[in-house]
């Protein structure tokens, strides 16, 4: 009786894990579609992605990758589906609620996989508000992070069970991961070693050979990139370089755990440790005499947790380029599938599973309302300013750009005749041209020329038109000048350049322009990495 009562006490547990699962899966994929409707047109990093893609020809795709974030596999993508959709503003959202239910999917998967149920991956990266809002971006972000979760989960088939067929899934995986996000790069490298040293304990040396060998060629296949990206840090990637501390590594990563949710990065935290400490004892005491195979599965996703944190972050110092949340969205997955891995074998111990269904009962209560203000955001307004213009600019008027960047969104969806330049002038808008901003870093007077046209337009009685505006320096204060980069002190840096362009153009603004107002404000329902304000420059005088 007492051993009837306990069957079924499992069996009522099983049935609950289901449907919380199911339930999970729907408010994922609910919250993804309330984002994808609200998320409106492309901000400039996407316009940039779609630009990159859709350029006439596949040799300029090419030609123009270096300067781009991705590896090639992103952009083929991208063009593919255009191609075949179109890229208008709501195909390609539909692109990025793909991506957000290929990751739902692969979490089914995953589980199916462990023989399990899809709980706490699902959990912990499908209700991230980070992942909601950017890794269905169109950016290589969540896509490079769908298919790191498959690289990982379709290591653990071939584990489980090694053929043929299994190492060519396997080789697919990872190639796909390595070419569509450069993080994977070292990601997939931890993956691999994990998997060689349970295969080299078991003693399948024939296997570890092959995985090695598959691993090889997707080594190799990376030379270009490593070639490209070595050059690139020696001339225009300049711009970007800066000493990265780890406090601000820190800071972003607890950023992408979970943002506005300020407990989030503690959470992730805990319940890693909980399950580092959980494979280590289970490891330990159990051993891998009994339950080979569950032993093997922990021990692969404990180095592979490991090994993530290790490269990762060794990458990132390397690279010193300015981290954003975004960068740690594939760490926090290859994190995620470890976690659940290693609680789906402790899960055979009651109380971890029923503490398993609480926690995750938990988070699906608490993250949605904590990520809805930010699913309901419109990424950008670039593309309403676009419309103003089009329709109210004169066809003598000026349209200029400040700062720079506003001008690969400006790009896509300003259609009108008016002539318009960017602060500083560059010939390239379709995307991201950095050496094309380290030669105007490095000039004598990189916005004479930007100046001279806003005098022209002003004295023949027409209109300027500022998108993203300028601001009105204090009383008695002169604006930031730099000498041609590198500057004594400001160096190489962008962002110190950037703010002196606009202090110089305000400076000139506000001692030759009559007449200076703001004629659409930044929204409130629009997120801040693009939320631009439109001003109008009227009549000409000389101080």
């Amino acid at each position: 009786m007492f051993v009837g009562r306990i069957r079924l006490s499992n069996n009522a547990i099983i049935r609950l894990e289901w449907i919380v699962a199911a339930v999970l899966a729907v408010v994922v994929v609910y919250l993804l579609v309330v984002n994808a409707q609200h998320a409106g047109a492309l901000w400039r990093d996407e316009c940039d992605s779609l630009q990159e893609a859709r350029m006439p020809s596949a040799a300029e795709m090419i030609d123009n990758l270096p300067y781009t974030s991705f590896p090639i596999l992103f952009p083929i993508t991208v063009r593919v589906y255009t191609t075949l959709f179109g890229a208008s503003d709501f195909a390609m959202r539909f692109f990025g609620l793909l991506i957000g239910v290929a990751m739902v999917c692969l979490a089914w998967l995953h589980s199916k996989t462990l023989h399990d149920v899809p709980l706490m991956l699902p959990a912990l990266i499908g209700l991230n508000a980070i992942f909601l809002t950017i890794g269905t971006t169109i950016r290589g972000y969540g896509l490079g992070s769908v298919l790191v979760l498959l690289a990982f989960t379709a290591t653990v088939d071939f584990l489980r069970g090694p053929s043929r067929w299994n190492l060519a899934v396997v080789g697919g995986a990872y190639i796909a991961s390595m070419h569509c996000l450069y993080f994977n790069g070292v990601l997939v490298p931890g993956i691999v070693l994990a998997a060689v040293t349970v295969l080299y304990l078991r003693r399948q040396f024939r296997w570890m050979l092959a995985l090695l060998g598959v691993a090889l060629v997707c080594g190799l296949s990376y030379v270009p990139y490593l070639i490209t990206v070595f050059s690139s840090t020696k001339t225009w990637a300049v711009v970007l370089s800066r000493p990265i501390p780890l406090s601000l590594m820190w800071q972003h990563l607890s950023k992408a755990c979970g943002a506005p949710v300020s407990a989030m990065p503690a959470v992730w935290v805990g319940v890693l440790g909980l399950a580092v400490i959980g494979a280590i004892w289970r490891l330990i005491v159990v051993g891998r005499t009994r339950a080979a195979a569950e032993s093997d599965l922990i021990l692969f996703a404990l180095i592979s947790i490991f090994l993530s944190i290790f490269s990762y972050f060794i990458f990132l110092r390397i690279l010193q380029k300015t981290p954003s949340a975004r960068y740690f969205l594939a760490l926090l997955c290859v994190f995620a599938v470890a976690i659940d891995s290693i609680i789906s074998v402790l899960s055979r111990i009651q109380w971890v599973r029923l503490a398993r269904l609480v926690f995750v009962i938990g988070l699906m209560i608490a993250l949605p309302s904590a990520a809805w203000p930010m699913i309901n955001q419109r990424l950008t307004n670039i593309d309403t300013i676009a419309q103003k213009v089009e329709r109210e600019a004169g066809p003598n008027d000026l349209i200029v750009l400040n700062p720079w960047s506003l001008g690969v969104s400006f790009n896509h969806y300003y259609h009108g005749p008016v002539r318009w330049i960017t602060v500083p002038q560059l010939t390239e808008h379709r995307i991201h041209r950095y050496d094309l901003l380290k030669a105007k870093m490095a000039a004598t007077a990189p916005i004479e020329d930007v100046e001279n046209e806003i005098r022209a337009t002003l004295k023949s009685g027409n209109r300027v038109w500022i998108v993203g505006g300028i601001r009105k320096l204090a009383a008695g204060s002169s604006p930031l000048t730099l000498s041609p980069a590198p500057d004594p002190k400001a160096g190489w840096q962008l962002l110190v350049y950037r703010r002196a362009w606009t202090e110089q153009l305000s400076a000139f603004v506000q001692q030759h322009v009559n007449r200076a107002h703001v004629v659409a404000l930044r929204e409130k329902a629009v997120s801040s990495q693009e939320n631009v304000e439109l001003w109008t420059l009227d009549g000409w005088w000389d101080y």
